[in-house]
């Protein structure tokens, strides 16, 4: 009688690029929790006037803080609300990573969501911190002698322009190779074999 042979995804065969994304993104996200998890507990004790008032001051200097795109704004003034959706985000991909070492289908869906979220977070930061930086350029530009940008300021945003193009196309990546097919039969055998 003939066997057949096994498959690496059918004899449980874990690829060691899923376990090394788990653990990088476990490692990360359990990081970025304390982190959060310390700006909840900062702000939870400090006085809600007293961060209003830092708030206040910082807005004041209105030479670059109307150069701000709304969505900044509105984080400045609602410090507490974005640290808490902090906390509860990194504390879903942490649990997500953990699942993914556990090659659980339920993490990898929860990953894949989160790397198509954070493609467009990233992408949606990048357009506007372009658009204050080109905001701050042009109004630099207007009280030079010169009408000129500083010197460096088109190169520091090509290289941050680089950076989120590099930062989306790993995420990207990351996102197509979690969609593959193998990498989807690697879950679900784990799956039946659990």
């Amino acid at each position: 009688m003939t066997t057949l042979p096994a498959t690496p995804a059918a004899s449980g065969h874990r690829s060691t690029l899923v376990t090394v994304v788990a653990w990088v993104f476990l490692i990360l996200s359990a990081l970025a929790t304390l982190g959060a998890l310390m700006n909840v507990l900062i702000l939870a004790v400090m006085p809600a006037a007293t961060v209003d008032a830092i708030v206040s001051q910082v807005t004041q200097d209105t030479a670059v803080t109307h150069l701000l795109p709304a969505p900044y704004q509105f984080m400045m003034h609602h410090a507490r609300l974005v640290a808490l959706i902090k906390l509860v985000w990194w504390a879903a991909v942490l649990i997500a990573s953990v699942g993914i070492l556990q090659r659980r289908e339920w993490a990898r869906r929860t990953f894949v969501a989160t790397l198509g979220i954070e493609i467009i977070v990233v992408i949606l930061a990048f357009v506007m911190s372009q658009s204050m930086l080109m905001g701050i350029a042009s109004q630099r530009a207007s009280q030079s002698r010169t009408g000129q940008v500083p010197p460096g300021m088109g190169t520091g945003m090509a290289l941050g322009g680089l950076l989120g193009v590099g930062i989306v196309a790993i995420l990207l990546w990351l996102l197509l190779t979690f969609r593959s097919a193998r990498v989807r039969n690697e879950f679900t055998s784990a799956e039946r074999a659990a």
